[in-house]
C-alpha cells in the first residue's frame, strides 16, 4: 500500500501559451521540470509522476509538470503536432514559468519515454540552464519507440475490440489517440548516444530491465561520463500495463529523489518569486481555467465555460474520471467533451478525484481510492465549489467508477439534477467486495483466466508468476460463491446480503425518481456492468419504464471505455439533452 501523506502538498496552476502546468513545492535556486511521456504510457503514468512531485517537493525543488503539446489539457489536437518544435517550445515556457513562479535559475530536466528525448534536446539547446539530467526509459532509438507504442496499440485493440481505421497523415493510433506523421517521422530519425550529454553534466539513467539498448546506452554513459549513474527502472512495466490497474514504481521514485538530493541539495532562491495569477487558456469558443478545489485543497480541476459566459449562471456539467483514468479522459473525451458543451453554452468542471490523476490522496483517504466512502466527500466538495459560483443546476456524469460518483452523488445530494452514467459497473457497492482484487482480477486480461484455463500463454502467465495465482483462485471462489447468492436476492426478503443490497438500490432509484432528478444509464455491448444492472432493473433495464425519469441505453458498437467517437458522440447527445429546461 502506498504510503499516506498526512499533509497534502499544495499545488499552484499555472498557464503556458498552449498548455496548462502544475507546480509544487517551495522557491528554490534549482527547480525541477518532469516531462511526461507522450499517448497511453503518459496516461498511464500521470499519477505516479505526479507521485514523483510530491515526493521532489517535500525534499525542498519546485516541480513542475506540464501536458505535451496534444496531449492533457492542450489546446491543440494531438493531429495538429508535426514535430517535435512545438513540445521544444512548450518546455522552453515551462522553465520561464518555473522561474518567475519559483525564483528558479537553474533547471533538473527529468524525462519520461518521449519526455526524456525532449529533455536531452533542451540540454543541448541551453546547457547554461541545466543542472542535472534524469532520463527514465529513454528512447534510444526513435525507431524502436515508435514500434514498440505501435505494439501497445494492436495489444489495446485486441484487448478492447476495437480497431482505428488507417487515417491520411496519421501514422496509428494509440487508445484513440492520433500520432501524426509528421511527429513519428521527427522521432523515427532520432538516436540517443552518450555523446550528447555534456560530461560535465551530472546525469541519472533509468534504464528498463532487459531492454538492451536502453542498458547498453546506461552502460556507455557511465563508463564516458564521470557523473553519470544508473539506476534500473524495475517497476515500469507495472506502472503503464493499464492506468487503473498501474502500480506506482515507488522504490524507483524513491532512488530518483534519493540520487538527486545526493548530487544537487536543494538551496534556497536568491530572488523573489513572482505571483501567482490564475491560469487561464482561451480558444475560439471555450476558455479553460486549471483550478485547485476541495477541503484540503487537494483536488485538480478544469473549469471549461463559453467564451461568451450568460450572465445567469444556467445547468454545468459536474465529470468525474473513470477508474485511474486523469481527467482528459480515455482518448481524450473527457476534455472533447467539455469544449463541445462549451460549444453550445454549457459549463463544465472536470476533476480528478483525490489521489487520482493530479490530484493529490486526502489525509483519510483509503487505498486504491474507487468506490470507497471518503470519495463521496470530493463529489460534495466539487458541488461545492460550483454552489460558490452560482450554479444549482448541475448534471453529473462520468464512466465506470466516475459514472458511480455521478449516481451516488444524486442519490446524496438534491444539487445534482440529473446524473448521466456510462458504463456504470456497480449501483450500489457491496462491502464485502475487495476493490483492489477486483481491479487486478475483474479487468479483462485477469478475468479472462477463469474461461481459458486451457490457453497455453495463459498457463504460462500464471505459473511464470505473472499473476498470483492463490490470490485469482481466492477471488473466483469468491465470486462464485456471491453470484450463487446474489440469484437468490429477488426471493429472499432481505435476509440475505445481496437481498438487503438490491432492496436499497430499489429504494434509492425510486428516491430520486420522486425527486423530480433524471438517472440516464448508458450501456456498451457485453459490458461487465450489465449483470448489476439486469439484478436492479430486470432484463435489458425494463423495470427502468416504471421509473419516470430513470432510463435506460445501450450503445451499438463500443467498448468499456468509449473509444469509437460516435459512441462518445451519444454521451454527449445524453449532457446536451439533460441540460435543456425540463
Amino acid at each position: 500500500m502506498p504510503p499516506r501523506a498526512d499533509t497534502v502538498t499544495a499545488q499552484t496552476p499555472v498557464a503556458l501559451t498552449h498548455e496548462p502546468a502544475l507546480v509544487m513545492g517551495p522557491p528554490a535556486e534549482t527547480g525541477v521540470i518532469l516531462i511526461e511521456d507522450w499517448g497511453y504510457t503518459g496516461l498511464c503514468a500521470r499519477r505516479s509522476m505526479r507521485l514523483l512531485a510530491e515526493r521532489l517537493a517535500a525534499a525542498g525543488y519546485p516541480v513542475l509538470r506540464f501536458d505535451l503539446p496534444g496531449m492533457g489539457a492542450s489546446l491543440r489536437n494531438p493531429e495538429e503536432i508535426d514535430g517535435l518544435e512545438q513540445a521544444a517550445t512548450a518546455l522552453d515556457e515551462a522553465a520561464e514559468a518555473l522561474s518567475a513562479a519559483h525564483a528558479c535559475n537553474r533547471f533538473i530536466f527529468s524525462g519520461l519515454g518521449l519526455g526524456a528525448l525532449l529533455a536531452l534536446d533542451r540540454v543541448a539547446r541551453q546547457p547554461q540552464s541545466a543542472a542535472a539530467l534524469i532520463l527514465m526509459a529513454p528512447p534510444v532509438s526513435g525507431r524502436s519507440w515508435l514500434r514498440e507504442n505501435q505494439l501497445n496499440a494492436a495489444m489495446i485493440a485486441e484487448r478492447t475490440g476495437v480497431s482505428t481505421p488507417p487515417v491520411p497523415g496519421i501514422a496509428f493510433h494509440v487508445a484513440g489517440i492520433a500520432m501524426p506523421e509528421g511527429l513519428a517521422g521527427a522521432i523515427r530519425s532520432r538516436r540517443m548516444t552518450a555523446q550528447d550529454i555534456p560530461a560535465s553534466l551530472p546525469v541519472l539513467v533509468m534504464p528498463r530491465p532487459g531492454r538492451t539498448a536502453e542498458e547498453d546506452f546506461a552502460s556507455d554513459l557511465a563508463t564516458t561520463h564521470a557523473k553519470a549513474t544508473r539506476l534500473d527502472f524495475a517497476g515500469y512495466d507495472a506502472m503503464v500495463t493499464d492506468p487503473t490497474l498501474s502500480q506506482a514504481p515507488l522504490d524507483d521514485l524513491a532512488g530518483l529523489a534519493l540520487w538527486l538530493e545526493q548530487v544537487l541539495p536543494a538551496e534556497p532562491p536568491a530572488r523573489a518569486a513572482a505571483p501567482a495569477s490564475p491560469a487561464i487558456l482561451t480558444a475560439a469558443s471555450f476558455t479553460e481555467e486549471t483550478v485547485m478545489l476541495g477541503r484540503y485543497g487537494q483536488m485538480a480541476g478544469t473549469w471549461c465555460k463559453p467564451v461568451s459566459q450568460p450572465e445567469t449562471a444556467g445547468p454545468v456539467v459536474l465529470a468525474f474520471s473513470a477508474g485511474g483514468t486523469p481527467r482528459t479522459g480515455w482518448a481524450h473525451g473527457m476534455r472533447d467533451m467539455a469544449r463541445a458543451l462549451a460549444a453550445r453554452g454549457i459549463a463544465s468542471l472536470r476533476v480528478d478525484a483525490s489521489d487520482i490523476g493530479d490530484s493529490v490522496a486526502a489525509p483519510e483517504g483509503l487505498y486504491p481510492v474507487h468506490y470507497s466512502a471518503p470519495q463521496m466527500q470530493d463529489v460534495t466538495d466539487a458541488l461545492d465549489w460550483l454552489s460558490a459560483r452560482g450554479y444549482s443546476q448541475v448534471i453529473a456524469t462520468g464512466a465506470c467508477s466516475g459514472a458511480y460518483l455521478a449516481l451516488r452523488g444524486a442519490v446524496a445530494d438534491t444539487r445534482i439534477k440529473a446524473a448521466v452514467c456510462v458504463n456504470l459497473q456497480r449501483l450500489l457497492w457491496d462491502r464485502r467486495e475487495d476493490i483492489a482484487d477486483l481491479l487486478h482480477f475483474g479487468h479483462d486480461d485477469a478475468a479472462g483466466y477463469a474461461g481459458k484455463l486451457l490457453d497455453p500463454d495463459k498457463l504460462r502467465k500464471l505459473f511464470s508468476g505473472g499473476v498470483p495465482v492463490l490470490r485469482l483462485l481466492k477471488y473466483m471462489a469468491g465470486r462464485a460463491l456471491q453470484k450463487a447468492e446474489e440469484k437468490t436476492a429477488p426471493w429472499a426478503m432481505g435476509l440475505t446480503p445481496s437481498s438487503r443490497l438490491q432492496r436499497q438500490i430499489a429504494a434509492d432509484l425510486a428516491l430520486v425518481s420522486g425527486r423530480d432528478q433524471t438517472i440516464d444509464l448508458i450501456y456498451s455491448p457485453n459490458d461487465p456492468g450489465l449483470p448489476y444492472l439486469e439484478q436492479a432493473l430486470g432484463p435489458n433495464g425494463a423495470k427502468a419504464a416504471s421509473l419516470p425519469g430513470v432510463s435506460v441505453t445501450f450503445l451499438e458498437t463500443a467498448d468499456h471505455n468509449l473509444t469509437p467517437p460516435a459512441a462518445r458522440a451519444v454521451w454527449l447527445a445524453h449532457l446536451l439533452k439533460a441540460a435543456q429546461p425540463s
